[in-house]
């Protein structure tokens, strides 16, 4: 019988460290994000991880802490993995910046099976043989049936700072005022996918709002909600673009106010999408071979 595979993820409601950051530095963001859809201190984008494991692997997933983990897959948490004693296989998992101490690096090397992009795979010094791609990638052969209905209307993906201040809050209601439809990053894996398949656009705050969008081909625009608007996309973002052959470029939330802004926003998502359509074929393949490894489990 394969014995359930142990994964770490960033999960608040499970890690009391993470608990504990989240209270101290993003209360007021939680408090609002508990009176909606979803539930608190979870992230779509990171639950994802035992989803995507699940059904990948064809084995039961189990959360572990780092340090008795057997792997880490969606989310960027190299740092906390070198930081924090991390023993698992990496698969997929990208990094904030690309600031890695090379003794830490090439300590973990040998344990890379895949990693989110190009640019963390040169921060971490691994070869070029090294197989890229995020595992959320993946819902694109785990659910070839999205979208089950026709396609409607534009959604905004918010990440769970957006809603740390009322400015931030502002911003929100006036995009939504537009006829755009909130969905929180609450949000369950299923329910973020169902309505990620089904919509006719996606513009998202956080990274997993595109990469999804993506993976199910529906056009995604990465909006910055700051005000002033984000002018150039963080490491991550960058990471993630370029394993799709994007580049990318934050639109500013004031340019999606009018329809005309949103109509050029959707084309440009559509223009994106025939471009990384095919490498994110390649990518999925890659992943799958690239997880044997984590298959076995008796």
């Amino acid at each position: 019988m394969t014995k359930p595979i142990n994964a770490f993820w960033w999960s608040p409601r499970r890690d009391l460290r993470a608990l504990a950051h989240e209270l101290r530095d993003h209360a007021p963001a939680w408090s609002r994000l508990a009176l909606g859809r979803g539930r608190a201190f979870t992230n779509h984008g990171d639950e994802l991880s035992e989803l995507v494991l699940t059904e990948a692997l064809g084995r039961r997933v189990r959360w572990a802490p780092l340090g008795r983990e057997d792997v880490v897959a969606i989310g960027s948490a190299i740092v906390p993995y070198l930081t924090r004693g991390g023993v698992g296989q990496i698969w997929g998992t990208g990094l904030h910046t690309p600031d890695v101490p090379a003794d830490r690096a090439a300590a973990v090397r040998d344990r890379v099976l895949a990693i989110r992009g190009p640019l963390a795979r040169a921060a971490l010094g691994l070869p070029e043989s090294t197989q890229i791609g995020d595992p959320g990638l993946l819902v694109r052969s785990l659910r070839p049936g999205l979208p089950r209905e026709r396609r409607r209307g534009t959604v905004l993906v918010s990440h769970f700072t957006s809603h740390m201040t009322a400015v931030e809050r502002r911003t929100i209601s006036a995009i939504c005022s537009t006829g755009v439809r909130l969905l929180p990053p609450t949000l369950t894996p299923a329910d973020m996918l169902a309505e990620l398949g089904a919509a006719e656009h996606v513009m998202s705050a956080g990274m997993h709002g595109v990469i999804l969008a993506h993976a199910l081909r529906t056009p995604a625009t990465l909006v910055s909600l700051k005000s002033p608007a984000a002018t150039e996309a963080a490491f991550k973002y960058r990471d993630y673009h370029q394993s799709v052959g994007l580049d990318v470029h934050p639109t500013p939330w004031t340019s999606v106010l009018d329809a005309d802004g949103r109509h050029a926003a959707r084309e440009r998502g559509e223009r994106d999408l025939a471009i990384a359509d095919a490498r994110i074929d390649e990518l999925v393949e890659g992943l799958f071979r690239s997880a044997a490894p984590l298959r076995s489990g008796h």
